[in-house]
Order: C-alpha cells, then sequence, then structure tokens
C-alpha cells in the first residue's frame, strides 16, 4: 500500500480539525495509508522571528488573554465549558486522526522522505502569509523526484505581501499538481507562476455527507433554534442574530471565544454546549438558521441545506482580511444573497427556506471535479 504523508493544521478549532479528518478519510478511501505528519520545530531563534509578523502575534496573545482571562474572572465558565470543549477536541484527535513519528528540526522533517511515496498538502489556511517564516507548508523539504500535490489549499488572504512575493513565488513552482480553495487563490498563483490550477471544494464537502450523518450523532436539541458561530467580534452579527430570534421566537444556541475572548460574547445566546468538532457538525445541521462569519460555519449550513447568514468578518480594505473564501464558495454556487452586513434590515423574505436546487447541481458538479483533480493527481503512483 502506498503511503502518503499529509501536511495540514490540526490545531484546537473547529475548521482546521474537521478539514484534516476529511481529507484524510478521503485518500484512506482511495485506497492508501495516510498519516498527518508531526514535526516539531527546533529553531527558536527562527520561531522567534516570526513572532514579528504582526497578524500571527495577535492571534497569539489573543489566545492566551482569552485563556487568562477566562481563569481569572470566568473561572465557572472555564471550567464548565472551556475545559470540556478543549477535552473533546482532544479526545476527537486521539481516536480520529492518523499521525506520523515525530520529526524533530528540519533535519529529521528531511527524513520524511524515506518514509513517504508521495505528500499532500491540505487544506485550510496553510498557505497563509503568517505561516511562511516556518517554511514547513512550502512543501521545500521534500525531494524534487517526490510527488507533491496541493488539495484545496488557501492562502487566506486577496494579496501576497510584498516582501513574500518571491518567496511564495519559488515554492509553488517546486509543487507537481497545485489546486486552490478559492478564485483569490486561483489569481495568486497565476500572477507568480502562470499556472492556471483548478478551484477544488473544501474536504469536508468532498467527504461523503453518508459519513457526516453517521458521525454527528442523534440531534443535541429537540427544540427548534438558531445556531451562531461567531469569530469575529463584531457587536452588530450578534445584533442581527438576537432581532431573528425576537422575530422567530428561537432561543440562540452559541458557541463563545473561538479565537479570543470577546466582551460582546458576554450575555450573547441561550445555550452554550460543551461542543466538539462532531458536536459542531450536529448543533449547525439540526438548526432551524444558522448565523456566522465562519468558512466552516458556511460550508456545514450548505451541506445540510440550512438557512444561514453569512456575515463578513472584516472590511473589505482590511489588508489581512480572510473574506475571500466565503465570498468565493458562495460565488461558486450562485449563492451570494447569503452575504449580508449585519446592517441589513431583517425582512420576512430572509427567513423563507433557500432553495438549494441550482447551489446542490453546482457543488455536485465541484465535487465530482474535485474527486477527478485527486484521482488524476494520484494516478501514477
Amino acid at each position: 500500500m502506498n503511503k502518503i504523508g499529509l501536511l495540514s493544521v490540526y490545531n484546537h478549532n473547529y475548521g482546521s480539525i474537521l478539514q484534516v479528518y476529511a481529507l484524510q478519510n478521503v485518500l484512506i478511501n482511495m485506497g492508501f495509508d495516510v498519516k498527518v505528519i508531526l514535526y516539531q520545530k527546533t529553531n527558536i531563534f527562527k520561531q522567534a522571528i516570526r513572532l514579528f509578523y504582526v497578524p500571527l502575534l495577535k492571534s497569539i496573545v489573543k489566545n492566551k488573554y482569552k485563556i487568562f482571562y477566562c481563569k481569572l474572572f470566568k473561572n465557572k465558565f472555564y471550567l464548565e465549558v472551556l475545559v470540556p470543549r478543549e477535552q473533546e477536541f482532544t479526545r476527537f484527535v486521539a481516536k480520529n486522526i492518523r499521525f506520523s513519528r515525530i520529526y524533530r528540526g528540519r533535519a529529521g522533517l528531511i527524513e520524511a522522505n524515506n518514509d513517504f511515496d508521495v505528500f499532500v498538502l491540505g487544506s485550510d489556511q496553510v498557505w497563509n502569509p503568517m505561516n511562511l517564516g516556518s517554511d514547513y507548508f512550502t512543501m521545500t523539504f521534500i525531494k524534487m523526484d517526490k510527488k507533491k500535490i496541493t488539495y484545496a489549499p488557501s492562502f487566506g488572504v486577496a494579496v501576497i505581501p510584498a516582501h513574500q512575493r518571491k518567496k511564495t513565488t519559488e515554492y509553488l513552482q517546486r509543487i507537481d499538481y497545485i489546486s486552490v480553495r478559492e478564485i483569490t487563490g486561483q489569481n495568486i498563483v497565476k500572477e507568480l507562476t502562470g499556472r492556471n490550477v483548478p478551484i477544488v471544494v473544501d474536504p469536508t464537502i468532498l467527504l461523503s455527507r453518508n459519513v457526516w450523518d453517521k458521525e454527528r450523532g442523534e440531534p443535541l436539541f429537540k427544540e427548534k433554534y438558531i445556531m451562531c458561530y461567531f469569530i469575529s467580534t463584531i457587536p452588530s452579527h450578534r445584533e442581527f442574530a438576537k432581532k431573528l430570534a425576537e422575530k422567530t421566537g428561537l432561543k440562540i444556541v452559541t458557541i463563545p471565544y473561538v479565537d479570543e475572548y470577546t466582551k460582546v460574547d458576554e450575555k450573547f445566546g441561550d445555550i452554550v454546549p460543551k461542543a466538539g468538532p462532531l458536536q459542531f457538525v450536529n448543533l449547525i445541521s439540526n438548526a432551524e438558521y444558522v448565523c456566522t462569519d465562519s468558512f466552516h460555519g458556511t460550508i456545514f449550513s450548505i451541506l445540510y441545506g440550512r438557512t444561514f447568514f453569512t456575515f463578513r468578518r472584516y472590511a473589505e480594505d482590511v489588508k489581512d482580511s480572510t473574506n475571500s473564501r466565503l465570498s468565493s464558495i458562495l460565488h461558486l454556487l450562485g449563492l451570494e444573497q447569503r452575504m449580508f452586513d449585519s446592517a441589513d434590515n431583517l425582512d420576512e423574505n430572509l427567513l423563507r427556506p433557500v432553495n438549494y436546487v441550482k447551489p446542490n447541481k453546482l457543488l455536485e458538479q465541484l465535487r465530482k471535479e474535485s474527486q477527478a483533480y485527486l484521482e488524476n493527481a494520484l494516478r501514477e503512483i
């Protein structure tokens, strides 16, 4: 059996965990022995240099502050919600993700060439500029005679910073098969390398719906509800959800403090579940309405035919905006009208079920094309 080394993100984030779980299972179902590569960085100086990249530094500080603040001022919530949430992630990863042995440092990572026949990179924001400093998702440690394939990676941004363009071009040129997740990523690859690369669906879509149906379990709540999953700290998104709750008489189920502590989540929502990755799928798939500014919140809403409201997480002129991947999938499926500014009026028309006849046909076509891309890239192995 041919061995695949999978380079992916597997931190405790719903989208990250679910996409790596999905891609690994898709490849296993194709008949490969697949392991997610465990890489332990040893160059402390190089990692310290990465902290000068402001978006990465902000992300680390916000997460650390969330833990510190909740431990100190919201200890009951910390012990009853945040800790169990982390435990659910740990259990899910231990049970469902297959890992390689640990490769320590760059020299150790190069040894992975001896253990795998092919390397697949995917998915999530592995090519986000904040990751460039680690020089891992660039696939530059892989020998030229080893096949290198990407499946649905995202740059996360619409423009590569000027000081990273040269290095980005160099690593892209070494990769044998490239696919991306959004239109902006397609444009970046074309601009930097001249290559026309396909857009493929996120692995969570590529994995059979039957698998998600089996793994998500029975509905967590008997009564109807609105599911809210917000990563941003924008108050008006929550206000929109409150208006929706008032109009429908439904309770709000929410997952607060996803990436950072935010005061707007303090008194928001009626029910706060201890949700791990599969509970996340369960909550979205059984919701009457979904309000989210998350890519994977949107993906699972579409996958399960929910009436959803997707909000922009960033203003359009923000340099580090990740709005592009959201607008891209909605555009590809003809669902642009489901992208909202939180100031939009909540009229009766918005409460009607989304017509998924055309989007489902487009989604199925994208799924077939994505499967064909993966099969073609792996055919010679």
